[in-house]
């Protein structure tokens, strides 16, 4: 076991940061205004029931969150101090690379791109006003409050199902429903007063000086990885969370990754997009000029957009933009649609792009490691096979990687030497990560980070350190 290790892919965010952009997309959804201004429709006098919307909104996050209650600050401390406790006797600590992530969009069917271009079309004050001033005044003070606690009321019997599903005790992991209750009370006060008048303004400019798009569960976790970063220069690597979906993207890639305190750019195609966006290209551009390293989800789990069908686009290589739409009718799953790794075809095989530092996450999921690990010898390759499509663009681009996150079968080290003995180029561009804090839902870990570390006691070396290095540049 080498001395210094990076966990490549993680996260630090929380039920908190989720219940916030619940509340976003809840306040701006009855005011005709999720996820751009479109009609001014007014709020209801009287909320009879929970739209339908909402309500599957509330409780789908509530559940996929519930094992992440506590602060960055902690669980940062709780992965160095379970990897200290693990077998592999690190002598320094742990490098850690939090990705952010950005929930807002997860509604998003791709229907309201005319309202976008007005908006951008207005002044730049003007745009500022529509993309971050949802204000809370004293006229409609009394509507938000019922709104927040009726997702409140939502929230909590669904996190008290899942944490006791996951038989998770009160820990880090798990608080009680006193506690938790009385946390969402606190995110409801504080997004209250971030949208009063005075607070819009503040969350204008503690970010950005520019026209983005910046929700208020999303500034929060940006401003975190910040401290948390800033607190820990050398041993937290942030990642900023990207969808071309939020307007002005490019200038925060450049003001935070490029200026700031990020180390590199996430993104999250099943969400419902494709990493062909044209939103996309100004920001691979900037990676390119800066060597920026890009990680992108690539399972067929994990957090999923919610619409039954989306609208959006793709750009090809000769520069045309074609419309996209995704349906449920036709296609199994937004995952499979929008996080097969064959889309990045397009990105990879132009020539502006082909040196991009990029990191498939999870290397295609556990079921597709395990499928290729198994293959018998003589057996014909198959061709769906995301981690055989990965491996495939490892051996045709020099900066291509992959990360074992989320990998929490004890069978797994196994099959990735089988994998090895097959294909070198996986030792030499496979990377460790946890996907802490979402593995912690896996009921196999016992409620402890240091099994998870300790799966991988005799990983190649190369994973834990070289590798990463490399791709993080």
């Amino acid at each position: 076991m080498q001395n210094r290790a990076i966990d490549v892919h993680c996260h630090f965010f929380n039920l908190s940061f989720a219940f916030a952009e619940v509340l976003e997309i809840g306040w701006r959804w009855i005011h005709g205004d999720y996820p751009y201004k479109s009609d001014e429709r007014g709020l209801p006098k009287v909320f009879v029931i929970m739209p339908p919307e909402l309500r599957e909104l509330a409780h789908y996050v509530a559940s996929y969150f519930a094992a992440a209650t506590d602060s960055p600050e902690e669980h940062y401390a709780y992965e160095e101090r379970c990897c200290q406790k693990s077998q592999w006797h690190l002598s320094e600590p742990l490098i850690t690379v939090p990705l952010m992530m950005d929930i807002f969009f997860m509604f998003d069917h791709g229907e309201t791109e005319a309202q976008k271009a007005v908006m951008l079309a207005l002044p730049e004050i003007l745009q500022r006003d529509g993309l971050n001033a949802m204000m809370i005044t004293e006229d409609n003070a009394d509507r938000f409050d019922e709104l927040a606690q009726i997702i409140k009321a939502e929230f909590i019997p669904v996190y008290e199902k899942s944490i006791s599903a996951r038989n998770l005790t009160p820990t880090l992991f798990a608080k009680n429903i006193t506690t938790i209750s009385r946390e969402l009370d606190l995110v409801i006060a504080d997004f209250k007063a971030g949208h009063a008048a005075e607070g819009v303004r503040t969350m204008a400019k503690s970010c950005t000086q520019t026209s983005v798009q910046m929700t208020w569960g999303y500034r929060k976790h940006l401003l975190e990885l910040q401290n948390l970063q800033r607190d820990n220069p050398g041993t937290v690597l942030p990642f900023l969370a990207v969808d071309p979906r939020r307007i002005g993207i490019e200038e925060l890639v450049r003001e935070q990754v490029v200026k700031g305190a990020f180390k590199g750019v996430k993104l999250y195609p099943p969400l419902g997009y494709l990493p062909t966006h044209p939103n996309l290209y100004p920001v691979y551009r900037l990676c390119i000029e800066h060597n920026i390293p890009v990680t992108v989800h690539t399972s067929t789990g994990g957090l999923l957009s919610l619409c039954d069908t989306i609208k959006t686009q793709s750009k090809k290589k000769n520069g045309e933009i074609v419309p996209v739409t995704f349906d449920k009718k036709t296609n199994k799953s937004a995952a499979l649609f929008f996080s097969n790794p064959a889309n990045w075809l397009e990105i990879l095989e132009n020539s502006e792009f082909s040196g991009l530092h990029l990191n498939f996450a999870h290397f295609g999921g556990e079921e597709h490691i395990s499928t290729l690990a198994n293959q018998q010898p003589g057996e014909p390759d198959d061709s769906e096979n995301w981690t055989l499509q990965i491996i495939g663009l490892m051996e045709r681009f020099k900066n291509v990687y992959a990360d074992i996150s989320y990998c929490p079968d004890n069978d797994m080290l196994n099959y990735i030497q089988n994998i090895v003995g097959r294909y070198k180029i996986v030792q030499e561009r496979l990377m460790f990560g946890t996907d802490y804090i979402m593995v912690m839902k896996e009921s196999s870990l016992g409620g402890n980070l240091d099994h998870y570390f300790n799966l991988y006691t005799d990983i190649y070396p190369e994973m834990l350190n070289v590798n990463p290095a490399a791709f993080l540049g």
